[in-house]
């Protein structure tokens, strides 16, 4: 099976909407509760992020497509957030999913060496990201590519006041 790898456009904001709660659903059940997952307002909600996205080249979004040109997976990139640590210069892997039915294919980690080379071009030498400390499946790929704990951690707010763990991953980029 092969994959492409694009900018995403508007055209994929409801494709990706349904990775993302595809994703959620199928890899955070044990984590996150159904009342959470399958409430009314769940996907809803997740729609209207990815139908309010202002794409572009700017917004640093990129897709994995099938053959059937059917959007399999997303990453969104860019510079650190703050998070109360001020500039540091380096980059963030923001979100990155892949819809259940392609985990295990390799596709992930074509688009995970395009972030990288999307992060190295912009002059990142360095790059972060945030992982649900209880996500094995997605902490083994991510230290599979180079990323790497670095012992911090904070809570992940989900909804309706619902928090999570999650952890800090750090790779350098080459």
């Amino acid at each position: 099976m092969g994959w492409t790898i694009r900018a995403a456009v508007r055209d994929d904001a409801d494709a990706i909407a349904d990775v993302h709660i595809a994703s959620w659903r199928a890899g955070y059940g044990h984590v996150i509760p159904e009342s959470v997952l399958f409430a009314d307002d769940f996907e809803p909600r997740r729609r209207a992020i990815w139908t309010e996205w202002r794409f572009g080249p700017a917004q640093r979004i990129i897709v994995s497509v099938d053959e059937t040109d059917r959007v399999v997976g997303f990453a969104t990139y860019g510079p650190e957030r703050e998070r109360g640590r001020g500039n540091t210069g380096r980059g963030e892997l923001y979100a990155f999913y892949f819809h259940p039915d392609t985990w295990g294919s390799g596709a992930a980690a074509d688009l995970m060496a395009r972030v990288h080379e999307r992060l190295g071009a912009e002059g990142f030498g360095e790059a972060v990201l945030w992982v649900l400390d209880d996500n094995p499946r997605a902490r083994a790929f991510y230290e599979r590519h180079g990323w790497s704990p670095t012992g911090i951690d904070a809570d992940y707010d989900v909804h309706c006041e619902l928090s999570v763990p999650e952890v800090e991953y750090r790779t350098i980029l080459t």
